[in-house]
Formats: C-alpha cells, sequence, structure tokens
C-alpha cells in the first residue's frame, strides 16, 4: 500500500464543481468525501504544514502563526516563516527541526518507510512538511531550490523549473512532470506529498472571481489532479495506490485593509513590529493579527478595550485569558492554538457572509500590505477560511461516500500511519476510519458559543476533539 497526497492551496470545497475542475468534481463523487473538513488556526499555511507534517495543532508543534516574534530569537524584527532560513532560527541546538513533535517523515522513516516532498510553496513551507528530510536522506524539492541533490536530480530528469507567474500555471505543470516522471516510478515513495500554489497565489493576487483565477490558475490545479491519477491508474498496482487531495485552507475576499499597527498608534499605543525599536506592542500582520506585549500585565486590558470598541473586531483571543484579566478573550487553547510562541492577542476580525462582487459568498476585512483590496485572503475563523476539501480515493477507501464525521488538518498523518501499519502516538490527530469503515462514521456533536458583540463561535465535537467551524454574527 501506498499514498500520492495532493494539496491544493487555498481551494475552497465550494469551488470544486465540473464546470471548472471537472477531473476534482469526478474524484470527489467517486471516493470518500469529507464533507465537514476543516483547516487549524490560525488558518494560515505554514501553520498549516506544520500540523500535517505532525498531526497536531499549533499548540503542540509550535508553530503558532505565519509571522511570528520572538525576542530571544530574534529580537529586532519579525520571524518570516514563508522563509526557510528564518524557520532555522528556532531550530534547537543540535537539532533539524523547529517543530515541537516528530513528523510524518520521521515516523515513516523509522519503521522503515519513506516520504517524498515536491513542492510548489515558499521555502518555509517545503521545509517545516520534512525538516529532517536531510538527515533521513529523504527527498523535499521546493520550486525555489538551485542547490543540493534534490534540485540537481530535477533537473537532470525534467529540466529548468519555469518562473513565477501569476497565475502559476507553468509551474503547476511542472511540479506534476516531478510527482509524476520522476518521483513516483524512480524513488516509490510509501507517501509521496505534492504541494500546489493554486488557486492560493491567483486568489491572493487577482482576486476569487477574477477570470485567470477561475479559467487558469483553478484549470491548472485541477489538471495537476487528473495528471495524478492518470499516472495512478496506469500502474499495475493502482488497486494498492490511495489517492488524497485536500486544500488547507479556504480563502474569503478583502474588500478593505486595515492597518492594526496604525490603528494602535492612532490610539496612543506604541506599535511596531520590534521591541527593540522602542514598541510597546509587537504587531504581526495578517488575516488574523497576533500582537506581543512589552508588559502584558498593564497593557492587555487597554489594548484589548481598545480593539473590542472598533467596528471591525468579531472576536478578541489570548494566549491565558485569566493571566491577562480578559474575561471575555476566547482562550488560543480552545483551537488547540495555546503555546509559548503564540501571540498574546490575536484579533478575528468582522466577516461578513453576504457575498463579494463576484457572486461568492464570505468576505473579510484584512492586515496584509502586499494583498490588494478585493483580493483574497486567509487567517481567521470565517466559515469559508476554515472549510477545506479532503477526499480520498482509490486503495482502501470507500467509493461514493459522503464522510459526515467532522476532520482537520492534523488528521491525516495518523490517518496514513494507521494504514502503512505504523504507530502514531503523541499525535493529537485522529484516524479518520469513516474514509475506509462506513460504520465508523457518524455526524458530530455541534456546540455554539454566544460572545461579546454580537457573535457566535461555531464547533463541532468528534471523540473528544473540538473543529472550530465558523465565528459569525450571532442570530
Amino acid at each position: 500500500m501506498r499514498f500520492i497526497v495532493l494539496v491544493l492551496d487555498g481551494l475552497r470545497p465550494d469551488l470544486v464543481v465540473p464546470a471548472t475542475m471537472p477531473h476534482l468534481a469526478r474524484l470527489a463523487a467517486a471516493g470518500a468525501r469529507f464533507a465537514r473538513a476543516r483547516s487549524v488556526f490560525p488558518s494560515e499555511t505554514r501553520v498549516a504544514c506544520a500540523s500535517l507534517a505532525t498531526g497536531s495543532r499549533p499548540g503542540a508543534h509550535g508553530l503558532a502563526a505565519n509571522t511570528l516574534f520572538d525576542a530571544g530569537v530574534l529580537p529586532d524584527r519579525l520571524l518570516r516563516t514563508a522563509e526557510a532560513g528564518d524557520l532555522a532560527l528556532l531550530v534547537p541546538p543540535g537539532g533539524d527541526s523547529p517543530l515541537g513533535r516528530p513528523t510524518l517523515g520521521v515516523r515513516l522513516a523509522a519503521a522503515g518507510r519513506r516520504l517524498a516532498v515536491v513542492s510548489g510553496g515558499t521555502s518555509g513551507s517545503a521545509f517545516l512538511l520534512f525538516p529532517e528530510a536531510e538527515r533521513l536522506g529523504g527527498f523535499r524539492w521546493n520550486v525555489a531550490d538551485t542547490a543540493g541533490a534534490a534540485a540537481a536530480r530535477v533537473r537532470a530528469r525534467c529540466g529548468p523549473t519555469p518562473p513565477q507567474a501569476v497565475p502559476n500555471a507553468a509551474r503547476v505543470v511542472f511540479l506534476g512532470r516531478v510527482l509524476t516522471e520522476l518521483v513516483l516510478p524512480e524513488l516509490r515513495p510509501d507517501v509521496a506529498l505534492l504541494w500546489c500554489p493554486e488557486p492560493d497565489l491567483s486568489g491572493h493576487y487577482l482576486g476569487l472571481g477574477a477570470g485567470a483565477t477561475r479559467e487558469v490558475a483553478l484549470r491548472a490545479a485541477d489538471d495537476l489532479v487528473g495528471r495524478v491519477a492518470a499516472w495512478r491508474d496506469a500502474q499495475p498496482d493502482a488497486a494498492e495506490i490511495g489517492l488524497v487531495v485536500l486544500s488547507d485552507h479556504g480563502m474569503v475576499t478583502g474588500p478593505r485593509k486595515v492597518s492594526l499597527a496604525e490603528a494602535l498608534r492612532r490610539a496612543g499605543f506604541r506599535a511596531g513590529t520590534s521591541l527593540d525599536a522602542g514598541a510597546d506592542v509587537v504587531v504581526a500582520p495578517g488575516a488574523a493579527p497576533g500582537l506581543w506585549l512589552r508588559d502584558a500585565a498593564a497593557l492587555a486590558g487597554p489594548v484589548a478595550g481598545f480593539l473590542a470598541a472598533q467596528p471591525w473586531t468579531a472576536a478578541l483571543l489570548a494566549r491565558d485569558p485569566a493571566a491577562l484579566g480578559l474575561a471575555d478573550a476566547l482562550p488560543l487553547a480552545l483551537f488547540g492554538a495555546a503555546h509559548p510562541r503564540a501571540p498574546d492577542l490575536m484579533l478575528a476580525f468582522a466577516g461578513e457572509e453576504a457575498p463579494d462582487p463576484g457572486g461568492l459568498p464570505g468576505t473579510a476585512p484584512f492586515d496584509v500590505a502586499d494583498v490588494p483590496e478585493g483580493g483574497a485572503m486567509h487567517g481567521g475563523l470565517h466559515r469559508r477560511e476554515l472549510a477545506t476539501v479532503l477526499l480520498m480515493q482509490g486503495g482502501p477507501f470507500r467509493r461514493g461516500a459522503v464522510v459526515q464525521g467532522a476532520a482537520d488538518l492534523s488528521d491525516l498523518a495518523p490517518t496514513l500511519l494507521h494504514l502503512l501499519g505504523t504507530a502514531a502516538e503523541g499525535m493529537e490527530g485522529r484516524v479518520l476510519r469513516a474514509a475506509w469503515d462506513g460504520a465508523a462514521d457518524a455526524p458530530p456533536e455541534r456546540e455554539t458559543r454566544a460572545l461579546p458583540r454580537g457573535f457566535a463561535l461555531e464547533l463541532m465535537r468528534q471523540e473528544g476533539r473540538r473543529y472550530p467551524t465558523a465565528l459569525t454574527r450571532a442570530v
């Protein structure tokens, strides 16, 4: 038994329709589709990579956001986890991983099995998917790689990597070639994982409803799925190869930007990107911005009070609400996101379910400098940010099934390890038995928490785990 995992970055489940994604739509109908699959919180790419790799949520693996501040590691600026060099600063002495839990690659290697990673994302994303690859002699290649054995092997077999573009269709085609012409036939790993950068990239910079996003980016991602499925179906052991397709998060349209640091400065707070620069509040921009406070005891109340009064605030979250005296703040532990590296405070922007100008439901403000207004964003708790694609087809998986049980990104690694007969002790995620056993499938329990300012948090509960579903306006 072996598995191919395709991650289509940023794909919303409601965009998987036959008109634009015929290959994926057919695959979903033929296999086991998880109708209640969710991302982790914050619903950001590198957090998702770490959660997929470790089978755990950020409170355990420690990659608490795409952008972090750690004065003990890098006191003069924010850590940019998109860059492998910044992530290397988080690796403890003598180690090779910035993550607090062993990864899928490590666990497979301990059982004499192999993981191979092909990545079209950032160098940081690729690193997080298999940080121990060098030590274990494993295969990890990213489109930005120009040095090393993996890059040389890819060049020799498939030629030069196409340049970056928006949409990134040429690179998506190249990723498929690397997987089907090199990794799968020559390396034959037990688990091959490919990270596709679309439609996330086009969604950010062109918008979800743009013609190029729908007609080029989505089509390229769908053609990749079709190519890989066709390769699998042509193999003599096709019946023993399971195909998993998922997205790491969804996206919503961002109709306007809100600079949290500027808003705080206008209110009299010294906000910036480093405590060394004289700031008292360090702000990491995003769709769920994080705040680190120089004097948390003195600043938490005033900062939270200011943020709670803003029309663009839906909810405040805190690493330790009790210690900060913030009774109304949601604890990050509720989302499995409380870690010493997590921000003191996080902000969830107030989103809407109403359609964007292109007719797609879901909008929310955001705080990211390089994404234009009207572009798509993710990271927060909007229903469309948290909802993900997850389907499993072929191999041991059920045919034509819609799985009712809850699932998130941290459930995939323990599921694959179970199917490969390998232990997953220490992983937080559940084994998703409903993917192959209909008797194990059951809908989750529902929970709704009323929040201040007229909002509510919807969650699902399954086998002792909570799965955040949406932050909404209370009815």
